[in-house]
């Protein structure tokens, strides 16, 4: 899997990139443990003038072995934009390669400056504002449906507070999709989206009445969302 997150802010402790990796981790990270973690891998490309095919060569080695601690080995490409052709079409085999056990994440102010064929191949995540400091109804509606990861996560970090809450957020957004159920039947259109949605949903919706980690357990059910939109255009 490969991750494109599309941000202003370079630099790994961008709000983002720590979200997505404490929940591909499931587990709270810190830039400290992350940076001494045998299954975390950086190449940081900010004060380069180019990115070239040797490293790419030399994270490509890294990334060969299994996961010594976490569920998955992680890559990051700070400032991807500066990979040369070459580079990205050597990185393009690696994604190709690579295994279940083996996420990369690319950081870019612009998926623009990288060959189409691997933006192709990344699931896009996007950073686009400073977190807004109120959450009202349209957000609790719609927040799965925004591809804006660090505004929609700071919103679960609030909901995640409270278990009454984060159920009723759940149930929030499980009325909206059985809606969207209905009107999709008596229309004849393909439901199988809707109902693959719904299905998560209830499976977050009982992790979190057996006291799992809400606010993973919410981040991680966006990222799934986000992967049906991005595979049903």
């Amino acid at each position: 899997m490969t991750y494109l997150v599309i941000t202003s802010q370079i630099d790994i402790t961008d709000d983002s990139t720590k979200a997505l990796i404490s929940t591909l981790w499931d587990r709270e990270i810190d830039q400290n443990s992350l940076l001494n973690n045998p299954d975390f891998h950086m190449i940081d490309g900010r004060e380069e003038n180019s990115i070239g095919i040797e490293q790419i060569k030399e994270l490509q080695e890294e990334m060969r072995y299994k996961p010594f601690l976490e569920k998955y080995q992680i890559a990051l490409i700070l400032d991807a934009k500066k990979l040369t052709t070459q580079a990205q079409n050597a990185f393009l085999k690696t994604l190709e390669d690579s295994s279940d056990t083996t996420i990369y994440i690319l950081i870019t102010g612009n998926e623009r400056d990288l060959l189409p064929t691997i933006v192709s191949r990344s699931k896009k995540l996007y950073s686009k504002a400073k977190v807004k400091n109120k959450t009202n109804k349209s957000d609790l509606d719609m927040c799965f449906e925004n591809d804006d990861l660090v505004y929609c996560f700071s919103i679960f970090e609030k909901i995640a507070k409270e278990k009454i809450l984060s159920l009723q957020y759940l149930d929030t957004y499980l009325n909206s999709l059985q809606e969207e159920l209905r009107n999709g039947i008596k229309k004849g259109r393909d439901i199988d989206r809707v109902t693959e949605k719904i299905s998560l949903v209830n499976i977050t919706k009982g992790q979190i009445n057996a006291n799992g980690n809400r606010r993973l357990l919410l981040e991680n059910l966006y990222l799934q969302i986000q992967d049906i939109a991005d595979s049903n255009p």
